[in-house]
């Protein structure tokens, strides 16, 4: 018997991360996979990444496009019951057996939402971690909540979903699927990397930024940007390739403010996307990795590359060794960048134990997705697991 997985991408970053899983559902001729592509996927602004879903050779099922032209939490919040209308429809014609769902944007909160109110089983990737300085935060914690089945990335992750009351029997530490894409796929060699990059990173040292509004804290990118600036301007000898900011409130902002000095930045590149592959191959060959982006906490202990994590946006994560902490201000950048660019610390993150797991994560996740498939189905109705906490 076919079973219908649908599976949900709303962005540049949660593609590369369920592609592998999603080869494997393709493969399987038991399952129909229904790919739905939505969210900053869609938008001009943000590159049209939809299209490096279509050069994969995956099908897309549907397209809901969400409005993403405001830069408020007013539009957020609008667009957020937009998307939820547009998936209920979507479940309603196609009534898959299983909604894969990966993190914690709002997007994917929406869906979530919808699927849930209409009996459809969820399987969440990614959730129990802890982002404080972000709104994702909550959005992650209610996923869990709607979820039946729970793909944590680490022990902590895992232990924090069934905090929330989830059945440890539901909870499975895979790792987390940007680790198995920096160690099972193969980088482009330096000189590949170089051929589609427009700056110089074969004879010039350089380094990967990405910065992301912290939407739990009000209006403040901009001006955390220009202290970013501040910094990266007293490291005239390193060229940095700059991707633009998801499309969360604040995020426009943030990028006009990028492409306005990158016109006058002659060691800057700034690119809306990189792609899974040529984003793998230039963290490979990054002297090191800066912003506040999950990848520098994730992917960037991984890779063993050292990474400044800048601000509050990922307070509460578990931090590998080779991450350095530090205030959205220029002094402290300045300073966390010098001391990632030492012999001493680069030997900290040659050495460093990732703790996020390997290169199985997507076998891991498709085997007891399969599992839940040939068992099923199951009804949704939870009971509240209590493991004996007492005030």
């Amino acid at each position: 018997m076919t079973r219908k997985v649908s599976v949900l991408t709303g962005s540049r970053a949660d593609f590369g991360l369920l592609r592998a899983l999603l080869i494997k559902l393709r493969k399987d001729s038991s399952i129909l996979l229904q790919l739905i592509v939505t969210g900053s996927h869609l938008s001009d602004a943000f590159g049209n990444t939809y299209r490096e879903i279509e050069n994969a050779g995956f099908d897309i099922s549907a397209h809901v496009a969400i409005p993403l032209e405001g830069d408020s939490k007013a539009e957020m919040a609008k667009a957020t019951g937009l998307a939820m209308t547009a998936y209920a429809e979507f479940f309603e014609r196609n009534h898959p057996d299983l909604l894969v769902v990966l993190g914690d944007r709002f997007e994917i909160f929406a869906a979530a939402a919808a699927a849930m109110i209409q009996g459809i089983a969820i399987a969440h990737i990614s959730g129990g971690d802890v982002t404080e300085g972000a709104l994702d935060d909550t959005f992650r914690h209610c996923i869990t909540k709607m979820s039946l089945l729970h793909f944590p990335g680490c022990r902590q992750s895992a232990m924090h979903i069934i905090q929330l009351g989830e059945d440890p029997s539901r909870v499975f530490n895979v790792g987390e699927p940007g680790v198995e894409n920096c160690l099972s796929l193969t980088p482009m060699s330096r000189s590949e990397l170089q051929a589609t990059i427009a700056i110089d990173i074969t004879t010039k040292p350089f380094a990967v930024v990405t910065f992301h509004p912290s939407t739990m804290e009000d209006d403040s990118g901009p001006g955390q940007v220009w202290e970013l600036i501040s910094a990266l301007e007293h490291f005239q000898n390193i060229n940095f390739i700059i991707t633009k900011a998801n499309a969360d409130a604040g995020s426009r902002a943030i990028n006009h403010i990028w492409e306005e000095q990158a016109k006058t930045h002659v060691n800057w590149l700034l690119v809306p996307s990189l792609g899974l592959t040529r984003y793998i191959s230039a963290m490979n060959y990054a002297e090191l990795i800066i912003g506040n982006s999950s990848s520098g906490v994730v992917e960037a202990p991984a890779m063993k590359k050292p990474s400044v994590n800048i601000g509050n946006r990922q307070k509460g994560r578990m931090l590998a060794d080779s991450i350095i902490c530090c205030e959205p201000v220029s002094e402290d950048i300045t300073r966390a960048i010098k001391r990632a660019l030492s012999p001493e610390f680069k030997g900290i993150a040659a050495n460093v134990v990732n703790p996020f797991g390997d290169e199985q994560t997507s076998q891991r996740i498709f085997d007891i997705i399969k599992q839940y498939l040939n068992d099923g189905p199951y009804k949704i109705e939870k009971k509240f697991y209590d493991f004996g906490v007492t005030l």
